[in-house]
């Protein structure tokens, strides 16, 4: 009768070791799998340089004075801002001011070299459109303020691309950048 006793000892010990090895490789290996922020982030910036490089984009650190085609400013916060049409600027007076309500149209795109595409950009792609009040934090995401800052007329066009932290706080989760091709029209 002893020996069993012992067998029983040893086989419950043994089960326990095993169970406690199969515990920790399961936490090991799952700890291994995960995409640090960092790496996001890393991935996100190769992201945006690849972009850059298959559209033909030369970038600049100031603004330029005339926007030559595939020529982008790089902010100062981290925009990407082309200025494709300036819009209704023979009429000063219809400068875009604080809290103006901005109706933008816009095309939203990934990165990839199959871009996703969101289309807002006629009442027949979405009828009712986006509208929020310039420089109201709440309503839009930074790099949509900033972008109308330099856009700033009525019917001007800009293309820009947005790092994640500057977009929309889905955007910021899953740090995904986009590029927009917007068109604006505002009420004072």
């Amino acid at each position: 009768m002893k020996p069993l006793i012992n067998n029983y000892l040893y086989m419950k010990i043994l089960s326990k070791i095993l169970i406690a090895f199969l515990f920790v490789s399961f936490v090991f290996s799952s700890c291994n799998n995960t995409t640090t922020y960092a790496d996001q982030l890393k991935a996100e910036k190769e992201l945006i340089a690849d972009y850059i490089v298959r559209h033909n984009i030369t970038v600049v650190t100031e603004e330029p004075k005339v926007w030559a085609d595939s020529v982008y400013w790089l902010t100062e916060s981290g925009l990407y801002f082309h200025l494709i049409n300036v819009g209704d600027s023979a009429a000063p007076a219809e400068v875009l001011d604080t809290n103006d309500l901005v109706v933008p149209r816009f095309y939203q795109y990934t990165l990839d070299a199959k871009a996703d595409t969101i289309s807002n950009w006629n009442t027949i792609d979405y009828a009712y459109p986006t509208t929020f009040n310039y420089l109201d934090d709440s309503q839009a995401c930074a790099a949509w303020h900033e972008a109308v800052s330099y856009m700033k007329y009525n019917n001007s066009r800009a293309r820009f691309i947005v790092k994640s932290k500057l977009g929309f706080e889905d955007a910021s989760t899953a740090v995904t950048p986009y590029v927009y091709d917007m068109k604006i029209k505002f009420q004072k």
